[in-house]
């Protein structure tokens, strides 16, 4: 092989000047250089976008799991809120319970008419003579003073009366004047004496008692909205802020803390009770609690009833309410707890 090739290169040498194969070749490794230059920067680019392509790679595997996380939370929260929403309940009728049905279709009897039925008394009029009387007297007018024919004048001869009722709803300004005295004399002690100040249920306050009366009955007698006992002062000329109202409220809740003590142990003593709960919102954030979905709890004895909002259904409301030693007859839905 190397003696068939010798003679064959040592005939291209011979044919190919030296010095123009050397500048080919110095040439062609210039141009090579060149290349591997390029080929290093761009080998250099290469590894700058791998290592900035791989810390962006590190950041996205972060958020996804830290999405994942939140979603798995998020999947707890719904399946709960489904269980609350959608679960059996422990109350839930059967299909073979017929004790609530409304109607019975063995009951034929004709529709009883509304009103009073035939045959039965009318109902007594009621009486209003304990109501204070106030006289008004309407005088005839001139042109009714004298016969319409020959122009006469009439004389009296009594009157007819008739009754109304009234009704007259003022708001006011009570100023109050304390009077003071001054002593003449030089016994020790302050020389002026004022009169003692008008009771107040607020101290500092520009609300009379007579307006507190009024709000609590018609909040907690007449279970009417505040805002709407405002709105009708207003018609009044009262123009109060609801804020004020409110926080009179606060301040006067400690005041019913005996009564609502007093309320609870009554409610307890009873023989025969009844205890019953609904969903109640209370749009309060609480630490543990998802969403604002509380319970109002109502405890109806023979002569009280109490409310108790909580903010579980659990077993342990009424537990805590009624003691541990309590007796008697407890009625109730079909929930369980």
């Amino acid at each position: 092989m190397e003696s068939v090739l010798s003679p064959s290169l040592e005939a291209v040498l011979a044919d190919v000047d030296l010095t123009t194969l050397v500048t080919r070749l110095l040439a062609e490794v210039d141009q090579l250089r060149s290349e591997v230059a390029d080929l290093r920067l761009e080998n250099l680019q290469f590894r700058q976008q791998a290592g900035y392509w791989r810390s962006r790679h590190a950041d996205a595997v972060q958020r996804v799991a830290a999405l994942e996380q939140e979603n798995e939370l998020l999947r707890g929260e719904n399946r709960k809120l489904q269980a609350e929403r959608f679960a059996r309940r422990s109350e839930k009728q059967s299909r073979s319970d017929r004790s609530n049905d409304l109607q019975d279709p063995a009951d034929d009897k004709p529709k009883r008419r509304r009103g009073r039925q035939p045959g039965q008394p009318p109902p007594r009029r009621r009486d209003y003579s304990h109501l204070p009387v106030r006289e008004q007297t309407i005088e005839l007018p001139q042109e009714l003073q004298v016969c319409p024919h020959c122009g006469l004048s009439l004389k009296a001869c009594g009157v007819e009366s008739s009754e109304q009722l009234e009704i007259e709803t003022v708001a006011y300004r009570r100023v109050i004047h304390r009077r003071r005295g001054q002593r003449t004399c030089a016994c020790p002690g302050p020389r002026t004496i004022t009169a003692p100040s008008a009771p107040k249920l607020i101290p500092k306050s520009l609300l009379g008692v007579s307006v507190w009366v009024e709000v609590l009955l018609d909040k907690f007698d007449s279970y009417r909205p505040t805002q709407r006992l405002l709105e009708q002062w207003r018609l009044l000329g009262l123009d109060l802020a609801s804020g004020t109202i409110t926080d009179g409220l606060c301040r006067l809740e400690p005041l019913f803390a005996p009564v609502l003590e007093a309320l609870l142990e009554r409610n307890r003593q009873s023989h025969y009770k009844q205890a019953d709960e609904t969903r109640w919102l209370v749009f309060v954030e609480q630490q543990g609690k998802v969403g604002f979905g509380w319970w109002l709890w109502v405890f109806k004895s023979e002569d009280s009833v109490v409310y108790l909002l909580d903010e579980s259904r659990s077993h342990h409301v009424p537990e805590d309410h009624y003691p541990a030693e309590a007796g008697g007859v407890l009625v109730v839905d079909r929930y369980s707890a």
